[in-house]
């Protein structure tokens, strides 16, 4: 006898549903733009979906529960920028890119056709309700992950506001904003319901990890609390201190509100960051940390802590696992010297991404297909400056980031370890072509098994 359980009916309804999520390539997201943007008055709307094979929830067996990560550029930024660098591919997440109307609509803008204190325009763009859509879309998808949100500057804003606004319609679990903290006053603006400035436990707010990332010598951003420019004069927008920001979302989290703080060294301002850390007194799971670089401006949250970048995705991974404390990962070791190459196939060693210092020829070289079109921020092309990199007929040369491996150890090209709450068949070779995925290193399993 053959026993199909209700939610065996359920999964294979999801996994065969027309409106399941597919998969894309990286670099090639999906577009929501069509579904999302009917009808709401966004000019600029526009919606970019990312989803690893791993996250479809087309031709996988078990639905799976991949986290959903928004990313939300800063003010006059373009969505279309995460593509290519987000990370959800080698993370195994749901990358959400939506575009805000020249920044996103937390404050007084010009473009607005209502005053900030108008809850019921209509006219305005209604954030927290463009998010609240786009989640129950990837949700009627099949997609039942945490929901993340990442934001720079402006974005940061939002990401803070969508946490205050946080449950059923926006299930947000944690948040990673930088350059930007909570607003002390006003409570509330611009349209909508989901749209309070601070967050509240009367209001049902569920707890919500934080990652924050602040220059203590911002200038547009006071990182002492206060008015900004950003709010073209109108003083009812007052930032929190930093710390008032923090130690609001420790409180409404059920933390103690006590917190321990280490330093490290960085590359920006006075070269040292502090991490004031509220999670020991928080409940199991959630995390509180903030990263103060002591000197640094408005380009804190691009800054090396100990000499590597604070990672948004890595924080996703900590919660997801429970709530893992700690600093950013160290900064791999440096590749062995290569040979030098031809001259025709000579990589620009000072040739540098235009979104970070990390994008290096040596980096263009591990993906050709998708990073030989980047430019740097002068936009000298990578094809230009990474010959050995981009060039066909430079393939077979030792260019500089191409150096063949010696190592004496032999790897296991097939095993099963535990990510997170499933088990996953990999290789090495998965182990060592993702960024984030060094961290696993430390398990037995890949330990023993990728000497």
């Amino acid at each position: 006898m053959t026993i199909f359980s209700f939610s065996s009916a359920i999964l294979l309804l999801l996994v065969c549903s027309s409106d399941a999520l597919e998969g894309n390539s990286e670099g090639q997201p999906q577009s929501l733009t069509d579904t999302i943007c009917a009808g709401r008055p966004r000019s600029q709307c526009d919606v970019e979906l990312d989803v690893p094979s791993a996250c479809a929830t087309t031709g996988n067996v078990f639905i799976p529960s991949c986290p959903i990560v928004f990313f939300l550029h800063g003010a006059g930024g373009n969505n279309d920028n995460f593509k290519n660098r987000s990370g959800v591919h080698e993370a195994g997440y749901i990358g959400v890119y939506p575009q805000g109307e020249a920044g996103w609509n937390t404050g007084p803008k010009n473009s607005n056709n209502c005053d900030w204190t108008d809850y019921s325009c209509t006219t305005d763009p209604d954030e927290g309700d463009l998010v609240k859509a786009i989640i129950a879309e990837i949700r009627s998808q099949g997609g039942t992950g945490n929901v993340y949100v990442s934001g720079t500057s402006n974005g940061a804003a939002l990401a803070h506001r969508l946490a205050a606004n946080g449950g059923t319609e926006l299930p947000i679990k944690g948040i990673i904003a930088t350059v930007t903290q909570l607003l002390s006053s006003p409570p509330r603006s611009g349209p909508g319901t989901l749209n309070y400035n601070q967050p509240s436990s009367s209001r049902g707010n569920p707890a919500v990890s934080i990652l924050s990332v602040l220059g203590t010598a911002d200038p547009l951003i006071p990182y002492d609390g206060g008015e900004s420019g950003v709010f073209g004069g109108n003083t009812s927008f007052q930032f929190m201190p930093a710390l008032t920001s923090m130690s609001t979302w420790a409180t409404h989290n059920g933390c103690s509100g006590s917190y321990t703080n280490s330093e490290f060294s960085s590359d920006q301002g006075d070269n040292t960051a502090t991490l004031y850390d509220y999670s020991a007194g928080c409940p199991p799971g959630v995390l509180v940390e903030h990263y103060a670089v002591n000197g640094g401006k408005h380009n804190a949250g691009g800054a090396k802590i100990d000499g590597a970048r604070i990672d948004p995705l890595d924080f996703v991974a900590r919660v997801e696992a429970g709530g893992t404390p700690g600093p950013p990962n160290p900064p791999p070791s440096p590749p062995a010297p290569s040979p030098t190459p031809p001259d025709s196939c000579i990589n620009d060693a000072s040739w540098r991404g235009k979104f970070s210092d990390d994008h290096t020829c040596g980096y263009v070289a591990q993906k050709p297909t998708i990073r030989c079109s980047w430019e740097s921020s002068d936009n000298v092309s990578a094809n230009v400056a990474c010959v050995a990199a981009c060039d066909p007929n430079c393939a077979t040369s030792p260019g500089p980031s191409s150096a063949p491996s010696t190592a004496p150890c032999s790897n296991v090209e097939s095993f099963t370890f535990l990510v997170g709450k499933k088990n996953k068949e990999v290789g090495c070779s998965w182990i060592k072509n993702g960024k984030r995925r060094g961290r696993f290193c430390t398990k037995p399993a890949v330990s023993a098994s990728c000497p």
